[in-house]
C-alpha cells in the first residue's frame, strides 16, 4: 500500500488553524467593544496590529522548514547511555 503524503513535511494544521481562529475571535471581541464604546477606538486600534503581527510570526514559524543543522538541541535520546 502506498503511504499517503502529508502536506508541509508531516506537520499538522490543527495548531495553525487554532491560532488563527483564536486571533479572529479576539479581533471580533475587540471590534464589538470598539463598536459599542467608540471612545476606545484609539486604544483598540493598535491591538489589531499586534494581533496581525503575532499571527504573521506564528504562521511563519509554522511554515518554515528546519534542516538538520538548524536544530537547537542535540539528540535527546543519548545513545551513549544505552550502548556503552
Amino acid at each position: 500500500m502506498a503511504k499517503s503524503t502529508q502536506p508541509f513535511f508531516r506537520r499538522r494544521f490543527a495548531p495553525l488553524i487554532a491560532a488563527w481562529v483564536l486571533a479572529l475571535i479576539i479581533a471580533a471581541i475587540l471590534y464589538w467593544i470598539e463598536r459599542s464604546m467608540p471612545a476606545f477606538h484609539d486604544v483598540i486600534a493598535p491591538l489589531y496590529w499586534i494581533i496581525g503581527a503575532f499571527m504573521i510570526l506564528a504562521t511563519w514559524r509554522w511554515i518554515r522548514t528546519r534542516g538538520k543543522g538548524d536544530r537547537r538541541q542535540n539528540d535527546r535520546r543519548l545513545r551513549d547511555r544505552r550502548h556503552p
